[in-house]
């Protein structure tokens, strides 16, 4: 299966289209293959891509890849995914993703197979890690999971770092290759996702380090909001935040792959 729309004279309009958003964005247009899908229990795939052009890709931890999904209408949707692992010897690239719902991301993951094609704008992304902070804390849903691990697995060796993550399937989520840092809290969810009471109770059962440290917030809109405001009433302000937010209860993600506000 090659995920391209239909119509040669649509397909160029498209490639067309991405090339000129690449350019304008500062990022490259891959023509990437998939070559490996390991699936962690039944709510977590990651796919390994391949191009030539991978070997030359320098990402920074948490970026992303936007990737052109054909829709069942045959159109293009956009949508954005974690770079969890990137291997320059080997031009490939791996990015775990959440399989939950119907929308045209679910279904691509759900389906695809080595040898499938697709199209990706990348690497995109402004939250990176602050060198300077004195410790970390990372929090969220498991549509973070991937971002935080990655850049978990980048801080130095002696830095340590706090990460809670609530998800459907906590058992469902792949391992991450740290040093010092403390196991991640994992907390299964309780109630309906998007909700926020399980990561603030979480939270505020955290005791947070002295110094100057930096929090990673993704998940959920409303509820990455909601953890904003917890750490900006425990003390922390604007500039100690990363937050961002993936997808939004009971809508579908904008066409440029981010969740309408």
């Amino acid at each position: 299966m090659t995920n391209a729309p239909p119509g040669g004279n649509e397909r160029a309009a498209l490639m067309n289209n991405s090339a000129a958003l690449a350019e304008r964005l500062g990022v490259s247009r891959l023509d990437l293959v998939v070559v490996e899908v390991v699936d962690f229990g039944r709510s977590m795939r990651r796919i390994v891509l391949e191009a030539p052009a991978l070997a030359d890709l320098a990402p920074r931890p948490g970026q992303d890849l936007m990737l052109s999904i054909a829709t069942v209408a045959g159109t293009l949707v956009r949508r954005r995914y974690t770079i969890r692992h990137h291997e320059p010897s080997a031009s490939t690239v791996a990015i775990d993703m959440v399989i939950h719902g119907s929308g045209p991301g679910a279904r691509w993951a759900a389906d695809v197979r080595p040898g499938d094609q697709i199209e990706a704008l990348g690497p995109r992304g402004v939250v990176s890690i602050d060198a300077d902070a004195d410790w970390h804390l990372f929090i969220g849903d498991e549509s973070f999971f991937p971002a935080m691990s990655a850049m978990v697995e980048a801080l130095p060796a002696e830095v340590s770092a706090t990460l809670i993550c609530e998800a459907e399937e906590p058992a469902d989520l792949p391992p991450i290759r740290v040093t010092r840092t403390a196991a991640p809290q994992l907390l299964t969810r309780t109630g309906a996702a998007g909700g926020a009471r399980g990561l603030l109770a979480a939270l505020n059962a955290t005791q947070l380090p002295g110094g100057r440290g930096r929090a990673y917030v993704g998940g959920e809109l409303n509820v990455v909001a909601a953890l904003k405001r917890a750490l900006l009433a425990r003390g922390l302000d604007e500039s100690q935040i990363s937050a961002k937010a993936y997808w939004r209860a009971g809508a579908a993600n904008a066409n440029h792959g981010e969740p309408e506000r």
